[in-house]
């Protein structure tokens, strides 16, 4: 789709940077997919803005840092980013309300102590999630249609989903409490390119049980 060269440098886990793989796939945009194993990265750390991952580079030139800030310019550059500049900070609001339930639950997980850890998931699980998974539906009731914002798909569509996958199982059970976020959730996992890289990736069952 595009001449610039992408270069995506990440570890070889998933995390922080499924989003942006995401968005590239449903582009079906080419990039090469650099996967640092945990040897190798004292050697790369000094390279990386802010010695830290991801990074995107682009025509072996720019470094980008942060996988929000490279997760938007994708989305600007390609048009998943709304059709003004209201849907535009719509998008971003959806996407900055994914990022701190994500921030919270890695509280959890690196949370050593278990009577706060059992804390911090009740936390999760009675306020955190259902807050945000409300404010999700009303958003999908207001606009009427398959998409969370506009009428196009959007970043935010995307980054919804992907979220969504990240839900342990008693966790994803309370979207039978939200009947549009579920309906959305299905839209888009039915997307070609979408399912397809969702079914190429390795299971998340790792990271849902630490």
């Amino acid at each position: 789709m595009s001449e610039i060269r992408f270069k995506l440098m990440y570890s070889e886990d998933r995390g922080k940077a499924d989003l942006i793989k995401l968005i590239l796939a449903y582009l079906n945009q080419s990039y090469e997919d650099f996967k640092i194993k945990p040897s190798e990265w004292n050697y790369y750390r000094s390279f990386m803005p802010f010695e830290q991952l991801p990074v995107m580079i682009i025509d072996d030139k720019i470094r980008i840092a942060q996988a929000t800030t490279i997760a938007r310019f994708l989305a600007k550059k390609f048009n998943l980013h709304g059709t003004s500049d209201i849907e535009s900070a719509l998008c971003d609001m959806v996407v900055e309300q994914i990022r701190e339930c994500g921030d919270f639950a890695s509280q959890i997980i690196q949370e050593v102590d278990s009577n706060k850890k059992r804390l911090l998931n009740q936390k999760y699980l009675s306020e955190i999630l259902p807050k945000t998974l409300s404010e999700f539906e009303k958003m999908l009731n207001l606009n009427g249609n398959n998409c969370i914002v506009g009428s196009q798909l959007t970043w935010a569509d995307l980054a919804l989903a992907n979220s969504l996958t990240w839900l342990d199982e008693f966790s994803f059970q309370l979207l039978r409490d939200y009947p549009l976020v579920k309906k959305h959730n299905q839209y888009i996992l039915s997307m070609p390119r979408v399912n397809e890289w969702f079914r190429s990736q390795k299971p998340l069952s790792v990271y849902k049980k630490a």
